[in-house]
């Protein structure tokens, strides 16, 4: 692919999960920085920090405790930072329950729902249409 993001954000309470979704896109050479946090609290602490660019997309797994991907995406969506408009939230399960695929049609901010786990395909496809939609905004500006 000649084109990546700068970054992809993972959160998944699931260390084995992290690690492998992050050798996945590592290997699809598809963003220049992978960032891996296990809880919501925690990312969103970095999410939230002043300065720092936000990923361009958030692979957010549904179900984990403490704080599952609806209250994070929640508290996300109210963090005063502008840049984050710009970011592609996915949300990543084990089975695509029809409750979840309703609730997250619902929700502007998330773009699909991925069963788990990643594959070189499925994240070359995700990558491209986020390449694919900057492309076309950039064209409707000038």
């Amino acid at each position: 692919m000649d084109k990546k993001l700068k970054s992809i954000l993972l959160l998944d309470d699931n260390l084995s999960t992290n690690f492998f979704h992050k050798k996945i896109i590592e290997k699809s050479n598809v963003a220049d920085l992978v960032l891996e946090f296990r809880s919501g609290t925690n990312a969103l602490k970095y999410l939230s920090q002043e300065g720092i660019e936000q990923p361009e997309l958030i692979l957010v797994d549904i179900n984990m405790p403490v704080m599952n991907a609806w209250v994070f995406l929640d508290k996300f969506s109210k963090l005063k930072n502008d840049s984050k408009i710009k970011t592609t939230i996915i949300l990543l399960s084990t089975s695509l329950s029809p409750a979840d695929k309703e609730r997250a049609d619902a929700i502007p901010l998330i773009e699909h729902v991925l069963l788990k786990p990643l594959t070189k395909e499925s994240i070359l496809k995700v990558i491209e249409n986020i390449i694919e939609k900057k492309t076309d905004e950039r064209s409707i500006k000038i």
